[in-house]
């Protein structure tokens, strides 16, 4: 059973410096609190405390540490406690969520702490439960567990519509099976799900992503010719190769010089500036700038509510975040999506809005810019868009929280 009656803690986060994953936290306390949540609080591996807490959003630890860098115990500690995190999510599994609280307060005395005033568990994030190259997926392998124990102390765990997949090994596919178990399944979109080459046996709901419902406090008074190119660092994808990426900078760097000449002013930026995730979005945004040589800017800044205030203030956004196009269409800016997964043409297929999504290894420049032009001629907003999309979200939870 779900309900976000009494108190909330959103674990399965990211940082606070990706702004997409910022939106989806806010928004997630924007939407629990709208259905009558009387608290909510996040659960995250990293110390972003003063960054949400501008946003009335309390940070605790992880419930379970991080089992890689990044994490704020020691690797030994984090092992110890990923072990017997697992051990006790078995044995609850096997015995009673009741003896399953019992050994927390013996083996995991920190989670306990963390969780003892948890009502609802929510499992909150963008795309984590999908196949990463790496051989052992330590990001999903520590989600998944969080998930199955929070589960085990609380009894109610809702989730919010993220992307599950592609999924292409059978591991992988059996612990996001094993986790969700006991959890009312929401995606985003089914293309991921579709795309996985090990079939999961998912019965899931589909709702619209989390952050379209966020309804952002913009400073923008008038909207300007800006065309807002948001580059993004997705070498790590399991799609990419080193000749695609740099294809795609070439072509990003043509797109923003035909949309000059279309009278726009062009604006590079990012999401997300982690270089010790090999995540650096600002950096390709420099590397896209090098080959560009009229008059442009390139925004380093990657607060969400910044952004959201610049999104808000464009003619259009091109993104390759698919999050840069989630906040610019909530206030009301229409967007155009370079998709790198097909997570992105998922969602805002939902919309109505896929024929503004282009494969990143596929970019037509001619399309792309035409479109560019289109949507700056017309000079109309996308507000009917975002306002029927956060009353879908709206409805949704309340069917899926009584």
């Amino acid at each position: 059973m779900t309900t976000t009656r009494g108190h909330c803690l959103i674990i399965n986060s990211y940082s606070f410096r990706n702004a997409g994953d910022a939106a989806i936290m806010l928004a997630t306390k924007q939407l629990l609190e709208s259905e009558g949540a009387a608290s909510v609080t996040l659960s995250s591996r990293y110390d972003d405390s003063s960054d949400y807490s501008r946003f009335g959003l309390r940070v605790v630890p992880e419930i379970v540490p991080f089992p890689a860098e990044g994490a704020r115990l020691s690797r030994a500690a984090r092992a110890v406690y990923g072990l017997a995190a697992s051990l006790l999510v078995i044995a609850g599994a096997a015995v009673s969520r009741s003896f399953a609280r019992i050994l927390a307060r013996a083996l995991l005395p920190r989670t306990s702490r963390i969780t003892r005033t948890t009502d609802t568990v929510v499992i909150a994030g963008g795309g984590y439960m999908y196949s990463s190259k790496r051989r052992l997926n330590l990001s999903l392998y520590q989600s998944l567990v969080s998930i199955r124990l929070g589960d085990a102390l609380t009894g109610s765990t809702l989730m919010m519509p993220q992307s599950i997949g592609p999924v292409t090994r059978p591991f992988d596919r059996w612990l996001i099976q094993w986790s969700l178990r006991h959890t009312t399944v929401v995606v985003r979109e089914k293309l991921s799900l579709a795309a996985s080459t090990v079939p999961l046996q998912l019965p899931a709901r589909d709702v619209d992503d989390v952050a379209f419902f966020y309804t952002a406090q913009t400073t923008a008074d008038a909207v300007s010719d800006v065309c807002r190119i948001v580059a993004m660092d997705w070498r790590w994808s399991t799609s990419v190769n080193q000749v695609a990426f740099e294809e795609y900078v070439l072509r990003v760097a043509e797109i923003a010089t035909r949309v000059h000449e279309l009278g726009l002013r062009v604006v590079l930026g990012g999401h997300s500036s982690l270089p010790e995730h090999k995540q650096d979005d600002i950096l390709v945004a420099k590397m896209i700038s090098a080959r560009l040589s009229f008059p442009h800017e390139v925004d380093e800044n990657t607060d969400v509510a910044h952004l959201y205030d610049e999104y808000a203030r464009s003619r259009v956004v091109v993104g390759t975040r698919l999050h840069a196009c989630i906040m610019a269409i909530s206030v009301g800016t229409p967007a155009i999506s370079l998709q790198y997964q097909e997570k992105s043409r998922g969602v805002l297929r939902r919309l109505g809005l896929d024929r503004y999504v282009h494969r990143v290894d596929e970019l037509d420049v001619n399309e792309i810019v035409s479109q560019v032009g289109e949507i700056a001629a017309a000079e109309e907003r996308w507000s009917d868009v975002a306002e029927k999309t956060r009353s879908a979200i709206a409805g949704a939870y309340r069917e899926i929280c009584s």
